[in-house]
């Protein structure tokens, strides 16, 4: 489980300055909300087989670990949307990157304790907690994102991408 966890902080170490020619609204907006809902919806289906039992946990955090440092990948690989506000937009989305990194390691520690007294359902539970989590966090991100830029948020807005995004969201927090 470690070696995902250094992978992702190196892969985040490495990530230096943005595209200077920047990347347009609407292919910006349809890279990170087309990367976006593939990874939403492999969470929701490793935390869906974790609550069925059809995974166990360990097997659901390596899904997620990989999944998501993919996602990390390919957030940081966006660069700057060329608007306005780009810049805003591409920190915006590297904090997001960040903060999944933080909660592929607590899940890894989570299921790499030496602790006797943690049980498979806590492990269960920290990994359903992490995943509800970075769900949050990516809705919360994307609003931000449409927000905090008028020029990309209409890209998003009329993006087929990001419409595949919403409705992968929605079919999240039912499930």
């Amino acid at each position: 489980m470690a070696a995902p966890l250094v992978g992702a902080i190196a892969l985040l170490a490495g990530c230096g300055g943005s595209d200077s020619s920047g990347t347009s609204a609407a292919d910006w907006a349809s890279g990170y909300c087309g990367d976006s809902t593939t990874w939403v919806t492999a969470l929701d289906d490793a935390r869906t087989s974790v609550r069925t039992g059809g995974t166990a946990p360990d097997e659901a955090a390596q899904s997620v670990t990989d999944e998501t440092n993919s996602y990390i990948e390919s957030i940081n690989g966006l660069g700057t949307p060329d608007t306005p506000d780009g810049s805003t937009s591409e920190a915006t989305a590297k904090a997001l990157a960040n903060t999944l990194s933080g909660r592929v390691a607590r899940i890894s520690a989570a299921l790499d304790t030496n602790n006797p007294d943690v049980t498979v359902a806590q492990q269960t539970v920290i990994v359903q907690q992490q995943i509800e989590a970075s769900l949050t966090d990516i809705k919360t991100t994307t609003a931000k994102l449409s927000q905090e830029d008028a020029e990309l948020g209409t890209a998003m807005a009329a993006s087929s991408d990001c419409t595949s995004l919403a409705a992968a969201l929605v079919k999240a927090s039912a499930s």
